[in-house]
């Protein structure tokens, strides 16, 4: 079997979750013996392939107006709406993404986020009559933004000009022939937005690493219950929540923030929080962070589509605190040390934070029961799950082929 797979970003040019996750696939399928080719963009320069892992991987350049994810400054928004209209209606990456197809010669193409791609992985399918999976990670199907989540609030629903500007995405979506998402609420949000009207799906989780859950040092050497925050530095993340409910804690906490952001962004948080039990780490591998702290905190003011972190946490063996909101409380499972806080409650998440800080030996040695609590998303389960979809995909092509061939 050879697929394709197509995400924006493929490590190691990656900026989040969605990237380990469908790299985590990619090897997954590869070692079960699927022929695995990847397309991703670049920020410029040509076409080029790359083998990674047992991986055949192609880059290619972004035709737009400029290139989103290089950290820098917000630009304007006439040239942010020209980018937008340019995803939306444009049509420059058809050429790339069929020259890829023509090299790989897949049986299945499975689209993962497509941003960047605009709809050019859909029409390709269509054009070759491949059989298309997509997989929905994320909000850019439905909002130009990704997040449903606009001027420091989550989106009651969708916007006048996100509706026009993912018209063609919602209408592709119905050309697929499954769709899988990450969450059971992120399922919920596109149907009941009526995407992929009629195309059946499925929720598969990411799955959070296999690991050694590794031992916190005691209070003898390690004193202070240390709190600590993984992933993109920016409002929709609660990342500002975070600081203020920590201002109001007692004594004996660190707080340790892990990941990149907007530079200004970041700077004007470092500035407003400057506080030395405050420790910005930058980007830092994910085992070394949980390794350093005691409890996780994922308090997303948007509804979240999964909530990797949160996973990975508890096969950590760390406390985690999480927002009531999206997938976290489905990523967290049933795990023993977990607290549910509403989303963008400072008074609640400082509150959930001080009975840790006040149960601290519950919380830094006790929430190791956590790692024993079965996963419902392993990666053998994701990777089995995903080769038991393609099957029935290809052989549904298969019938639909051979009853055409019939008439």
């Amino acid at each position: 079997m050879r697929v394709l797979l197509v995400n924006t970003l493929y490590p190691p040019d990656s900026e989040g979750g969605a990237e380990r996750s469908v790299a985590q696939l990619a090897h997954g399928l590869a070692g079960a013996g699927v022929d695995v080719t990847v397309l991703a963009l670049k920020a410029d320069g040509a076409l080029g392939r790359e083998h990674r892992d047992g991986v055949t991987v192609w880059r290619a350049p972004m035709r737009n107006l400029y290139w989103p994810y290089d950290g820098g400054g917000r630009r304007s928004a006439l040239l942010r709406m020209g980018w937008h209209t340019v995803e939306a209606f444009g049509r420059t990456m058809d050429g790339v993404v069929a020259r890829v197809i023509q090299q790989a010669r897949p049986d299945l193409i499975h689209a993962q986020v497509t941003t960047g791609f605009g709809t050019s992985v859909t029409r390709a399918a269509k054009r070759t009559e491949l059989p298309l999976v997509q997989t929905v990670r994320d909000y850019s199907l439905m909002c130009a933004r990704a997040a449903m989540f606009r001027k420091g609030r989550r989106c009651a629903q969708r916007c006048g000009d996100c509706v026009l500007l993912t018209a063609d995405r919602k209408h592709a979506s119905e050309r697929a022939q499954a769709w899988v998402a990450v969450s059971r609420s992120l399922a919920e949000a596109h149907l009941s937005e009526t995407y992929f009207d009629g195309v059946p799906g499925q929720v598969i989780g990411n799955a959070a690493a296999m690991v050694q859950a590794s031992v916190r040092p005691g209070f003898d050497l390690a004193p202070e219950l240390v709190f600590g925050f993984i992933g993109r530095i920016e409002p929709e993340k609660g990342v500002e929540v975070l600081l203020q409910a920590a201002m109001r804690l007692g004594d004996g906490w660190r707080l340790k923030i892990a990941g990149r952001g907007d530079t200004a962004y970041v700077a004007a948080l470092q500035r407003r929080f400057d506080d030395p039990r405050i420790d910005w780490l930058g980007q830092v591998e994910a085992e070394v962070f949980y390794r350093s702290v005691d409890v996780v905190t994922a308090p997303a003011l948007w509804a979240e589509p999964f909530g990797r972190a949160a996973a990975e946490a508890v096969a950590q063996g760390r406390g985690l605190i999480v927002s009531r909101i999206g997938g976290l409380p489905e990523a967290a499972g049933d795990a023993l040390f977990v607290m549910l806080v509403e989303a963008g409650d400072v008074a609640g998440l400082a509150e959930a934070m001080q009975r840790a800080l006040d149960a601290r030996e519950d919380w830094r040695f006790g929430a190791m029961i956590n790692s024993r609590t079965a996963p419902r998303w392993t990666e053998a389960a994701v990777v089995e799950e995903h080769l038991a979809l393609y099957r029935e995909v290809l052989t549904r092509a298969s019938s639909t082929a051979a009853d055409a061939s019939q008439l």
